[in-house]
């Protein structure tokens, strides 16, 4: 069945639904998909307390139901579907929704954002669920009172080793370099607690375990020894890949594969534009990408007056 939109905006996080609140305020139709909860990745986070306006912090699941329940009052309207496919058709746009449904827009806003890389270690892909994770907040309650570790050093990997720590007895951070990436407000206050342990210039190399976590196995890059810590969870925030593969063969993306559009978030392809993590930028925030929503908005509504 095919049904007909002004502007399809494909993902519900900041990105995408900033960009809905301004086009519905300005009176042009247009509908988000997103197969999980409004607010991406945003759902996930535990405490957000860098987003103006909240000076005591927030939650990031009421961050994401504010920004929901906003845009559903200007009209937004979010249907809770994936899409699989966007292609360019006679100045239109096809977008595929995966179930035999298709949806013709004049503009596509691509807000898809970006996913956890996998790390390809063996024991990480069978243990998924069992004791491998790549989301503290969805899953660090199972752990309350165990030992367990997160792999990376950026801000990610610190914030949520933080979330660990009220829930865990023991947080390893392992990291690779001699010294955590994250920024200094969010190391000073990993080192300040008693059960967060950074283990410096290191990787990991197995996740130990048959039908549960029991431990993983890391190297010291500086020393090559290796040696295994008894565990029951791992968490990994080791960066981000972009979710790119309905726009692939269709827009310029960077040799990452994030998607080239300049900050009014128009990429090369006219009518298609990209907002949030899913466009090459310096700094991935809630701010860049609400910023994305605000200035695509403005350019979308000079796209569609030129049509006319």
């Amino acid at each position: 069945m095919e049904h007909k939109v002004r502007v399809a905006i494909v993902g519900g996080g900041p990105g995408g639904l900033t960009t809905g609140i301004y086009l519905a305020r300005a009176g042009i139709e247009c509908k988000v998909f997103d197969p999980g909860m409004p607010g991406g990745t945003v759902f996930m986070v535990h405490e957000i307390d860098n987003y103006p306006g909240f000076p005591n912090g927030i939650k990031g699941r009421e961050l994401s139901a504010l920004m929901e329940e906003q845009a559903k009052k200007f009209g937004v309207t979010i249907e809770q579907m994936d899409v699989i496919k966007v292609e360019r058709v006679d100045r239109q746009f096809m977008v595929d929704l995966g179930n035999g449904d298709k949806v013709m827009a004049e503009v596509v806003v691509i807000a898809t954002g970006s996913k956890a890389k996998r790390m390809g270690i063996k024991g990480e892909a069978a243990l998924f669920g069992k004791g491998v994770s790549y989301c503290a907040v969805c899953d660090g309650f199972f752990y309350k009172n165990q030992d367990v570790a997160v792999i990376g050093g950026g801000d990610s990997a610190v914030q949520e080793a933080m979330y660990l720590s009220h829930i865990c007895r023991k947080v390893y951070i392992i990291h690779r370099r001699d010294q955590l990436r994250a920024k200094k407000i969010h190391q000073t206050r990993a080192l300040a607690k008693d059960n967060i342990e950074i283990v410096y210039n290191s990787v990991p190399l197995k996740i130990l375990g048959t039908d549960q976590v029991t431990g993983i196995q890391i190297k010291n890059v500086a020393t090559n020894e290796e040696k295994e810590i008894s565990l029951t969870g791992v968490f990994f925030y080791i960066g981000l890949e972009p979710l790119n593969e309905m726009v692939t063969g269709l827009v310029h993306l960077s040799e990452e594969g994030f998607i080239l559009a300049g900050e009014d978030c128009q990429t090369n392809v006219p009518g298609l534009f990209a907002v949030g993590d899913i466009r090459k930028k310096c700094a991935r925030q809630i701010a860049t990408a609400v910023a994305d929503g605000c200035n695509a908005s403005v350019t979308i509504e000079e796209y569609l007056m030129s049509k006319e």
